[in-house]
């Protein structure tokens, strides 16, 4: 049996990957990963795809779907990359981030569209709350996408958001999400922050 990856597919963290939206001639791949669940940025949850909804009732795998509309319309009129808006708004960055800090929640495919766009300035978010380097994290998106416009660099810039995490306990946190950080002078209010309320 030939197992074929989806396009984009990589690992983020151990137990985490990413990658395109899965098609059928992936889901003997996905099968191997042992997933519990797959999270999709997308406008239509895959559970409305019946081999999909089907291949997740099988394999004991929760669908989340976080809506997300921020896709080129065939309908729209072109305009070039460089110009286009960032497709997708904080709040879907922030429930990625309070459904993804749950270690509880892996193994864990995150998905968009085509793998490549929304699904890398996701990430390029959750790796300020690792604390990287902005240049380790645009080096990263560009492994990804061919370049970066404007926008796209101020949106991952601009993430600094104190996100609220809500009935976690801590002992369910992904080791790799930091909780918190001494901030350097240069730091202070560049990064996002994530605020605990125990249950």
């Amino acid at each position: 049996m030939q197992l074929v990856s989806p396009l984009y597919f990589s690992f983020v963290q151990p137990k985490l990957c990413r990658g395109s939206y899965p098609r059928e001639i992936n889901l003997a791949f996905l099968k191997t990963l042992q997933l519990k669940y797959i999270v999709s940025l997308t406008p239509d949850p895959i559970t409305d795809n019946p081999v999909l909804s089907k291949f997740c009732e099988e394999q004991g795998i929760e669908a989340v779907h976080i809506r997300c509309t921020g896709t080129y319309s065939k309908d729209k009129p072109k305009v070039k990359r460089k110009k286009k808006p960032v497709p997708i708004e904080y709040d879907v960055v922030v429930r990625c981030v309070q459904f993804l800090i749950n270690k509880n929640h892996y193994p864990c495919y995150i998905h968009c569209s085509n793998g490549q766009l929304v699904t890398s300035l996701v990430i390029a978010c959750l790796r300020k709350l690792c604390y990287w380097s902005t240049v380790s994290i645009f080096n990263e998106y560009l492994t990804y996408m061919s370049s970066i416009n404007i926008h796209e660099r101020k949106f991952i810039e601009n993430f600094n958001l104190e996100i609220e995490v809500n009935g976690l306990d801590m002992t369910d946190k992904a080791p790799w999400i930091l909780a918190s950080k001494m901030k350097t002078a240069g730091e202070n209010d560049l990064l996002p922050s994530l605020r605990f309320h125990g249950i």
